[in-house]
């Protein structure tokens, strides 16, 4: 299951200095050999495998997107279509129709203008302070998403639905689960969720975190059960002890595809041998 934000050949202001996307020729090459080794299906494909509960005997994958970025519509889009591979695209439901800006894009936006790397390091739970900040020097982030339009649009979701490609929530407005209560955690979830599926009349319900799932109970999995499909974290090439819960493999590394996925492969066996192969939650 890897998963990607952006594919682009210029690398925008509001994620420069946080992480560098794919290039259009390297997702090219990751795809190709995706194809060559494993056959893409849908979410609606992966629900019913995870549901009957049988052992998989063919090599499958499929693609997820996070943050609901605008280049999955005029990058993105069009090469799965052409390469006929599926996709899941999840949302942030504050950010939809680029009315609110994520945190750490703020970030890299400031970052840009004032070259202090201590507003890199700035947490969720001080995200107020980059919008002072930002006042101080003059510097509009509304602005910034009217003019550069980050995110995907409602109509272009609609659009993409209706090509065959799927979407689910990534909280309200990307916080970092272990630093939020049990309620606080909850409440992201399932408001995001009932967002997304009710507004783009889904009949999936699917959940990616934010950032990291680390930290995040089995109670916390056994609740959203009652509203979810499938959840999806980032630890890479791991098994987890919570029910339908997938790790995905991050791909945006200097490293080609085909050397990222067996890289996984190998340190998911070296892991196995000592029993660090799979995530137990309490």
């Amino acid at each position: 299951m890897p998963f990607y934000h952006a594919v682009t050949d210029f690398c925008p202001v509001h994620i420069k200095y946080l992480y560098q996307p794919r290039s259009i020729q390297q997702f090219k090459e990751d795809l190709d050999f995706l194809l060559e080794n494993y056959q893409s299906i849908s979410l609606q494909e992966l629900i019913a495998l995870n549901k009957e509960g049988k052992a998989i005997n063919k090599n499958y994958f499929h693609l997820t997107f996070d943050d609901g970025l605008s280049e999955f519509y005029a990058v993105v889009a069009p090469i799965l279509k052409e390469k006929g591979v599926h996709a899941t695209v999840f949302l942030n439901t504050d950010f939809i129709d680029n009315k609110e800006l994520f945190y750490r894009f703020k970030a890299s936006i400031l970052f840009e203008q004032l070259k202090d790397k201590s507003i890199l390091s700035t947490s969720y739970n001080e995200k107020e302070q980059l919008d002072e900040l930002a006042i101080q020097h003059g510097i509009n982030f509304e602005d910034y998403l009217q003019k550069e339009q980050p995110y995907l649009t409602s109509d272009q979701i609609k659009e993409l639905i209706g090509q065959g490609f799927t979407f689910g929530a990534h909280s309200k407005n990307h916080p970092i689960y272990n630093e939020l209560s049990y309620e606080e955690q909850l409440a992201q979830t399932k408001e995001s969720m009932k967002f997304i599926t009710s507004k783009f009349n889904l009949d999936y319900s699917v959940f990616s975190f934010p950032f990291t799932d680390n930290g995040v109970s089995l109670s916390f999995f056994d609740k959203v059960s009652n509203f979810t499909d499938i959840t999806f974290g980032c630890a890479g090439l791991k098994e987890d002890n919570a029910p339908n819960n997938f790790q995905r493999i991050a791909m945006e590394t200097d490293k080609s595809g085909k050397e990222i996925i067996k890289g996984e492969y190998l340190y998911y066996l070296m892991k196995e041998k000592v029993g660090k192969h799979k995530i137990i939650r309490q």
